[in-house]
């Protein structure tokens, strides 16, 4: 049953009446969740354009007038799909853009506001008008091929490196369904360095995860932001690891992604460039990169990745150099909120990082993650605090969980990130 909305109404079914009555020329304010003046107006407009009371509240009568939609079809034979249109051409339309990269949601038929966001983002990358509906130039754009190889098919050709010490194995995650974020095996104890010497105890250390949960994806969200000597050491050698061919396609298929007029010449400045705006077809360059690698190549690269102590420019690809004592600063590992959620288990110094993390950042930008957060975990109640979200969190069932944790790590400071990281760590 739909909400009954007034003024003064919050939350996700007022950003459904908000995007709504933008969709047919009522409203012109922000999508902002929060039912005041300017949204009264045009619940006013729209009440009496379409013959009901006009008392400035939205009950059964106004929604189901706002969720109508006039029947147009495309040269195609293929209906205009606006919010609020329901049936087998919007899963259609929503498969297209799961299957580019665009949407993260449920095939359910049902043109929601996760929907319109994606086609909004698919037109923008596409160079379409954006005004979130799909009509003929929209749906030309879905059912073309994605980014096409630039050159034939070529043969990789493997190359051996030098064992390294203590190896850590690797089995790839086999699934049907490409997959940008591989959880933490759980079960198993990891072992991380945080600074005290002499830790062998069996008991849970609470960390980021092992080498061997890093992804692509994961490595490009960090690097953007962190830069650490150990990630460009990583990056490095896997780029020396990757043949010429597949690296061109790769930097290819990243400049189209990105929207760049000129084309990145090395991984380092590929993933440097990763960004919020961009995030949607940047996955994808990187799935398709990540797809290409050899076993051998992508267990390296997470080894050197969780190697604090490489650096750059050393003289062996695969052999980092010993740092001289470093500070405590230095010994800090930095840590992701999409990492931690992994592996987070309530303890104390999680709550308490998790806290002390909600009070440093500004209280607009807790708000509008907030929202993001309960539309990927598909709740109509808005979550208030971060230790809630963390609770909450199951990237099995719902996958764009992760997106809306991205996006709040883009909006944090590199103080915010060490503080953080510094107070996960604490046992």
């Amino acid at each position: 049953m739909d909400s009954i909305l007034r003024q003064g109404s919050k939350g996700s079914a007022v950003a459904e009446l908000q995007q709504l009555l933008q969709s047919k020329g009522f409203y012109t304010g922000k999508i902002d969740s929060d039912f005041g003046v300017g949204t009264t107006n045009a619940v006013l407009k729209f009440q009496k354009a379409n013959g009901l009371v006009t008392d400035g509240i939205v009950g059964s009568s106004s929604w189901a007038k706002l969720r109508a939609v006039v029947p147009t079809t495309t040269s195609q034979g293929l209906p205009t799909l606006l919010p609020g249109s329901k049936g087998a051409a919007v899963a259609q339309a929503q498969q297209l853009l799961k299957d580019k990269g665009y949407y993260q949601g449920r095939i359910d038929g049902d043109f929601g506001m996760g929907t319109r966001d994606a086609i909004a983002a698919f037109q923008r990358a596409n160079g379409l008008t954006v005004d979130g509906k799909v009509g003929e130039q929209t749906w030309k754009k879905l059912q073309a091929p994605a980014i096409a190889d630039v050159t034939p098919p070529v043969t990789v050709v493997e190359i051996v490196r030098p064992p390294s010490p203590s190896p850590t194995p690797v089995t790839p995650s086999p699934s049907p369904t490409p997959s940008i974020f591989v959880p933490t095996p759980t079960g198993t104890p990891t072992s991380t360095t945080t600074g005290t010497t002499g830790n062998t105890s069996n008991a849970p250390v609470t960390s980021i995860p092992t080498a061997s949960a890093i992804s692509l994806v994961d490595a490009a969200n960090s690097y953007s932001r962190a830069r650490l000597p150990n990630q460009t050491a990583a990056l490095n050698n896997l780029q020396a690891s990757v043949t010429t061919e597949i690296l061109q396609q790769f930097f290819q298929r990243w400049q189209i992604a990105s929207g760049q007029a000129t084309t990145a010449t090395s991984l380092q400045d590929a993933f440097s460039g990763y960004n919020i705006a961009q995030m949607l077809n940047q996955n994808l360059a990187l799935q398709w990169l990540q797809s290409q690698l050899l076993p051998q190549a992508i267990a390296q690269f997470r080894q050197d990745w969780s190697n604090l102590n490489a650096g750059i420019g050393t003289s062996t690809p695969f052999t980092p150099q010993p740092s001289p004592t470093p500070s405590p600063t230095s010994q800090l590992q930095l840590i992701n909120l999409t990492d931690a959620v992994k592996v987070y288990k309530r303890d104390a110094s999680q709550v308490t990082a998790l806290e002390n993390l909600q009070a440093s950042i500004p209280a607009q930008t807790m708000q509008q993650f907030f929202q993001r957060w309960s539309l990927a975990s598909e709740q109509t109640a808005i979550a208030i605090s971060l230790v809630d979200v963390f609770q909450d969190y199951d990237s099995q069932k719902l996958p764009s969980q992760i997106t809306a944790l991205q996006w709040l790590e883009k909006e944090l400071t590199t103080a915010n990130l060490e503080k953080f990281s510094r107070d996960w760590q604490t046992i």
